[in-house]
C-alpha cells in the first residue's frame, strides 16, 4: 500500500499521535522534541512506514490540526508546543481598588 492511498488516514493517525504526546507534555508542563526516527517508531506501531522531513512537511502543510500542535520543526525533528507555553503570562491584579481578605470577611459577616 502506498502512502498516497492512505494519506488521509495517515494524516488523521499522525494528528492523534501528536495530540497524545502533547497531552502528556501538558501534564508535565514541558514541551516535547522528537526526532523523525522517534516519530517513525510511533507511526510504525500503527502499521505505517517511517516518516521523514519531506513527508512531515507535506502533512504539516495540509493539516491545520497538526499546525496547531507543532511549535517548530526542521530537518532534525519536531517540537510540539504546549498549552502552558502558548498561554499569555498572568498579569498582576490592580491593587488600587482591591480589598484585603479581612475587609471582604467583615463585609460578608458584620459581627467580626
Amino acid at each position: 500500500m502506498r502512502l498516497f492511498e492512505v494519506e488521509d488516514r495517515f494524516s488523521n493517525d499522525l494528528t492523534m499521535v501528536l495530540r497524545n504526546l502533547l497531552g502528556r507534555s501538558d501534564s508535565k508542563h514541558s514541551s516535547i522534541k522528537l526526532s523523525y526516527d522517534a516519530l517513525s517508531n510511533l507511526i510504525k506501531n500503527l502499521g505505517y512506514g517511517g516518516i521523514n522531513y519531506a513527508t512531515f512537511n507535506k502533512m504539516y502543510d495540509q493539516n491545520p490540526g497538526i499546525q496547531a500542535m507543532v511549535k517548530d520543526y526542521n530537518e532534525a525533528g519536531v517540537e510540539l508546543g504546549t498549552e502552558i507555553e502558548q498561554q499569555p503570562a498572568p498579569t498582576s491584579p490592580d491593587t488600587g481598588n482591591s480589598q484585603t481578605v479581612q475587609t471582604m470577611a467583615r463585609n460578608a459577616n458584620p459581627y467580626m
